[in-house]
């Protein structure tokens, strides 16, 4: 499956108003078994089988948060009248940005 065919099945999940981050391409490239990986999960998503989270910056958010590999993340965040609207792939670092920015991390410092 080619990321074209990705959008399109992801979209067909949560409809044409969902948005990928600019990085989207390049990692979904490097998620191995796609259609096992990454669309199952989210069709388990969009029937409500996961809890979201609640960040404390924006509590009518609700963020799913899913692992594959060892560095590579997908977050999706479910906004207005219960309608997904992004969907985040990339790495590590990205993630935690993420999180900061949603309130679901505070800053490490390490003296």
């Amino acid at each position: 499956m080619n990321v074209g065919q990705l959008k399109h099945k992801i979209q067909t999940i949560f409809g044409n108003e969902i948005r990928f981050n600019k990085e989207f391409d390049e990692y979904a490239l490097k998620i191995k078994n796609l259609e096992e990986n990454l669309v199952e999960w989210l069709t388990l998503l969009k029937e409500g089988k996961y809890q979201p989270l609640r960040p404390p910056k924006n509590p009518s958010n609700r963020i799913f948060i899913r692992k594959f590999g060892s560095s590579n993340r997908c977050i999706v965040i479910k906004i207005v009248n219960d309608s997904f609207k992004e969907i985040h792939l990339a790495n590590h670092k990205y993630y935690d940005v993420m999180r900061k920015k949603l309130g679901l991390k505070k800053d490490n410092k390490y003296y």
